[in-house]
């Protein structure tokens, strides 16, 4: 077989406007020029696509089973134009990127200093959301890619998801609060002590204590914790390096048996539907192989 992609435009166009000469009119070509392009595609196929017995030609059982592939011959063929003028123009590209609460972007900003060496003219957005808010605008399109910590919902049949990996979680309090003067602090011992609840989320579970205070912030919960206003789970890498540095002395890690809290998931989602699957792909991939090393490397998050 050796037809061409002018033969199938032909093909898909007389089958849309329902003759040669609508075809050609569509396609800035003579009636005559459509007509052969058809006739040599059936040549080539060995096939008729369409039945000229009568005034209009008229699909024949073949032509219409042949149509949708035809269409998506000539659709593969616009995407692969569009990437490569993309490539050769450099045409800008824009990337709008949501965060959960909480999670960190040292290594998603490293991925974007790449992936911007990459593709010099990639711009957009970056925003810090709700776990809610970054599954709703990746679902809608207003963010092709979100990463988020927490549990995993029920993902849009245009979304794609890949776990990034997993947040070790530790808790923290004021020096001198009770809870810190504890040899082994108990999930009893937190129920009867302040809270605070930093990552907005409708699980009841992670409201140890009927007493709490909710931030969107993990710096600010830390630094509430300090103040003694409650204690609050957060991730142990950056609670490690805050009160190792000294920019928290007021905090202390409990001593605590591990609770079904202390670890929990990295997702990252995307949007199957936005058109640049080459940046989308490079994105995806340099980020899981920041967070692979971090893990293998035992490192912090943060």
């Amino acid at each position: 077989m050796n037809w061409t992609l002018e033969q199938l435009r032909a093909f898909v166009t007389a089958a849309e406007k329902g003759s040669f000469s609508a075809a050609g009119r569509a396609l800035g070509r003579a009636q005559s020029v459509v007509s052969t392009h058809i006739s040599m595609l059936e040549d080539s196929l060995g096939i008729e696509l369409f039945d000229r017995s009568s005034r209009s030609p008229v699909l024949t059982e073949a032509g219409r089973d042949l149509l949708p592939e035809a269409n998506a011959v000539l659709r593969q063929s616009h995407r692969f134009d569009s990437r490569a003028i993309a490539q050769y123009m450099g045409d800008a590209v824009k990337l709008n990127i949501s965060i959960g609460h909480s999670v960190s972007f040292q290594s998603i900003s490293d991925t974007v200093a790449a992936i911007s060496r990459r593709y010099p003219y990639l711009s957009g957005s970056v925003r810090i959301e709700s776990l809610e808010d970054v599954w709703k605008h990746v679902a809608e399109g207003e963010s092709q890619i979100g990463i988020v910590m927490g549990e995993l919902p029920r993902l849009a049949n245009n979304c794609q998801i890949l776990c990034l990996g997993q947040m070790h979680y530790c808790v923290v309090a004021a020096k001198n609060s009770p809870l810190a003067q504890l040899d082994c602090v108990t999930e009893q011992d937190l129920t009867q002590n302040p809270q605070i609840v930093y990552q907005r989320s409708s699980e009841e579970r992670r409201r140890l204590s009927s007493q709490y205070w909710e931030v969107n912030d993990v710096f600010m919960a830390m630094y509430w914790a300090s103040l003694g206003i409650g204690w609050t789970a957060v991730p142990l890498g950056l609670a490690q390096r805050l009160t190792q540095e000294g920019s928290m002395r007021g905090l202390a890690i409990l001593n605590m048996e591990l609770l079904d809290l202390a670890v929990v998931n990295i997702y990252l989602v995307w949007n199957m539907n936005f058109s640049r699957h080459d940046v989308l792909e490079a994105f995806c991939t340099d980020l899981k192989e920041r967070y692979r090393k971090l893990m293998a490397d035992g490192a912090s998050f943060f």
